[in-house]
């Protein structure tokens, strides 16, 4: 699940959370448990683009602070340093639940700096 990859001279790690897509309202909100993240919009793929978004500010703002293994750990990733970096997402079942019924799921692909 979790590969060691190099790119623009930066180690990262790749790791694949899933992503869920809740009709609420006249909205379409992608949630991602793994990252306690979301975004929306008006359609499917307006929901999708706004995560991408929402990740890539994420992940851009936690890597100025220094802070992106701390959050991932507070949120119940695992990290493994040796014999390969590795982030794993927590289990599903120390997910936090909610009650708006899931209309699909996909999978987003991580580039995740070690």
């Amino acid at each position: 699940m979790s590969n060691f990859i190099e790119t623009d001279g930066i180690a990262t790690v790749e790791a694949f959370v899933e992503v869920q897509l809740i009709k609420d309202g006249d909205y379409i909100v992608s949630y991602c448990p793994a990252l306690e993240l979301s975004s929306f919009g008006k359609d499917e793929d307006d929901a999708k683009e706004g995560f991408e978004e929402a990740l890539n500010i994420f992940f851009d703002e936690l890597n100025k602070r220094g802070t992106l293994e701390k959050v991932l750990l507070n949120l119940g990733w695992g990290l493994r340093k040796l014999p390969v970096a590795s982030f794993d997402p927590p289990e599903k079942k120390y997910l936090k639940k909610h009650h708006l019924s899931v209309n699909k799921t996909f999978n987003e692909r991580l580039l995740i700096p070690c």
